[in-house]
Parts: C-alpha cells; sequence; structure tokens
C-alpha cells in the first residue's frame, strides 16, 4: 500500500505510533495506519504528528479491544469526517471498510485479505 502511495505520489502513509488529533480538545487517537492525501498534508506536523482529519484510517483489531476500534473510534471516526476506514481482523484477515456518504459510514465489501479502496482506487493484498 506504502509503495503504491508513494509510487503514484498522491500522500503520506504513517505507520504506528503517532498521534492524530482529530480536534485541539480531546480527540487524539493512535490509528494503526494513516494515509494523508497530497491535498492536506499539511495537517501533518513537523513531529510527525497529525492535526486534523486524515482521508483513510485503517485499524487491526487487537485481542480484548475490539470494541474500541469498531464502536468508539467508528463513531469518532464518522463524526469527524474520515473519508474511508477499514478495520482489519488479523487472525481471519477479515478487511471491513466503510466510505463516508452523507456524514455517514456506508460499509464497503467485506474481503479476506483485500483493502479495495474505492478513495484510492486502488486494491491491496495483505
Amino acid at each position: 500500500m506504502a509503495e503504491k502511495i508513494k509510487d503514484e505520489n498522491i500522500g503520506e502513509v504513517i505507520i504506528a505510533p503517532f498521534d492524530v488529533y482529530l480536534d485541539e480538545k480531546s480527540n487524539a487517537v493512535q490509528p494503526d495506519l494513516t494515509i494523508v492525501l497530497n491535498e492536506n498534508l499539511n495537517i501533518i506536523g513537523e513531529d510527525g504528528s497529525i492535526h486534523g482529519v486524515p482521508d483513510l484510517l485503517i485499524e487491526v483489531l487487537s485481542q480484548g479491544n475490539e470494541a474500541n476500534d469498531t464502536v468508539k473510534k467508528f463513531a469518532l471516526y464518522e463524526r469527524f469526517g474520515v473519508k474511508e476506514y477499514w478495520i482489519i481482523e488479523p487472525t481471519m484477515k477479515l478487511a471491513s471498510g466503510f466510505t463516508l456518504v452523507d456524514g455517514r459510514y456506508k460499509k464497503l465489501k467485506e474481503e479476506t485479505g483485500i483493502i479495495r479502496s474505492p478513495l484510492l482506487k486502488a486494491i491491496f493484498n495483505f
């Protein structure tokens, strides 16, 4: 994924750990993978932190903390307008994607080992 985005020069891929401040209040998160498209690169700070809403976020579920990614972060990302959000279940390699439509997430097709990103117009195998 990172190679394609770099090769096509469409944005930056940032891998955890790093902070994403969706606003300057108390809405800071640490997603597993973040993509910021070129037109929004100004949200990346000199220290590598992000101050604003990234274009695409990916969370890999961790045992015992699934509700944080599937409920809490889902609602937070939807509320702040993250254009595309992917949740990866690592054991089954199940990718569940969501795209923002009229301020609400619409579920994309779930697939095993594949992310089909409408935002990036690309398919990524993992």
